[in-house]
């Protein structure tokens, strides 16, 4: 148990590398913080979209017909995506928020949260899996985690730039991608405290579904609307390609 969490904590804290990318430049201007949306946009949606759906859509293949396990995907994505909507209602409005530091727009730093609060929620099942697995079989635990760790570099990255952006500090920014990657194992170890006897493979991978329609809510959502409406000059676009690029490559590595 103690190397599962062990494998599981060190895959969480690779977010925090990401993070720590805010440590080597000034803080963003309008165009940085565009692409940042647009990085984090591509991300999210990529990880969504290529390895959490279909991930859900292989295992319940194994228990049911191919055209009932993909409606069953889609239909919680889709209830994701619902409650990823009640919930942005939750988080105060731009005309709610005083402007944020130095005269950064409010929208910046709920944008940030926004991001933040979906990448956490993403962490949590992850990490789940990743603890169970890596009990369950150490050398596929191994493997499972370093394909989370790659993953989460890059989301590190989504988080700590914007809120940088909207705080001004840097150690703000790593902060919150750190705590962000520690949701994975403290998820990890309150799901096996409490819920062990109850966890399913078809459990944990209808939360997957459901929080990949909570990711792609956000993106289309806040992401890209407040990341085009930072700068003129394709910031989010390239940051949207990017994104899209870096995750892509991530998810296929292992």
């Amino acid at each position: 148990m103690l190397f599962a969490l062990l494998i599981s904590g060190l895959a969480g804290l690779s977010t925090g590398i990401g993070g720590l990318a805010v440590l080597f430049f000034r803080r963003p201007g309008e165009r940085m913080m565009s692409f940042s949306m647009g990085f984090a946009a591509g991300v999210m949606m990529t990880v969504s979209l290529s390895d959490m759906l279909p991930h859900t859509v292989e295992t319940y293949c194994q228990t049911m017909p191919v055209t009932t396990a993909a409606l069953c995907s889609t239909s919680l994505c889709l209830m994701g995506m619902v409650a990823a909507m009640l919930l942005e209602r939750c988080i105060p409005s731009e005309s709610e928020m005083a402007t944020g530091r130095d005269g950064v727009p409010a929208g910046a730093l709920r944008s940030a949260m926004v991001t933040t609060a979906a990448i956490v929620m993403h962490n949590l099942p992850e990490g789940i899996l990743t603890l169970f697995t890596s009990y369950a079989d150490p050398s596929l635990g191994l493997t499972l985690a370093a394909a989370v760790a790659l993953h989460n570099i890059p989301e590190g990255f989504a988080i700590s730039v914007p809120v940088y952006y909207a705080t001004g500090s840097r150690a703000r920014g790593v902060w919150y991608a750190l705590a962000s990657g520690l949701a994975e194992p403290a998820g990890a170890v309150l799901a096996f405290s409490l819920l062990r006897g109850f966890l399913s493979p078809l459990f944990l991978n209808g939360l997957i579904a459901l929080i990949a329609g909570v990711m792609l809510y956000v993106s289309v959502s806040e992401l890209i609307p407040q990341g085009f409406s930072a700068s003129r000059h394709g910031g989010a676009a390239a940051g949207l390609c990017v994104g899209i690029l870096v995750m892509s490559i991530g998810i296929h590595l292992v």
